[in-house]
């Protein structure tokens, strides 16, 4: 599967491509670049982390552009977060995240979750 992954933090991008070696994976370090990437590229999946640093876009902020056009409306998007407080998780699906994911990520719910997409 092709996956995009938004994430600011290069060591959390490393070991995801670690995790998901058998997969097609984009990494994109800014908000800005993952709107671009997906732009570029039809993606299967897209996983966003929601505190993009220093960015002038958050997850949520990608999140809702990438579902105003039709490509993204309607493939699975899932918020990767350092957010785990007990309300977080209704928080991002109420915001338009098809799953949500906590970090410290637990990589087999996140590959079991990918399956479930996967085109047959």
């Amino acid at each position: 599967m092709k996956i995009l992954y938004v994430e600011d933090n290069k060591i959390n991008a490393l070991v995801m491509k670690k995790i998901l070696n058998d997969h097609d994976l984009t990494v994109s370090y800014t908000g800005p670049d993952g709107i671009h990437q997906a732009s570029q590229y039809l993606f299967d999946f897209v996983l966003l982390d929601i505190n993009l640093g220093n960015d002038e876009m958050d997850g949520c902020d990608v999140l809702h552009f990438l579902r105003s056009t039709n490509r993204y409306k309607t493939k699975p998007i899932f918020a990767v977060t350092a957010f785990a407080l007990p309300h977080d998780e209704a928080r991002f699906l109420d915001e338009g995240f098809d799953d949500y994911f906590s970090k410290p990520l637990k990589y087999q719910k996140l590959e079991d979750k990918i399956a479930q997409y996967k085109i047959v």
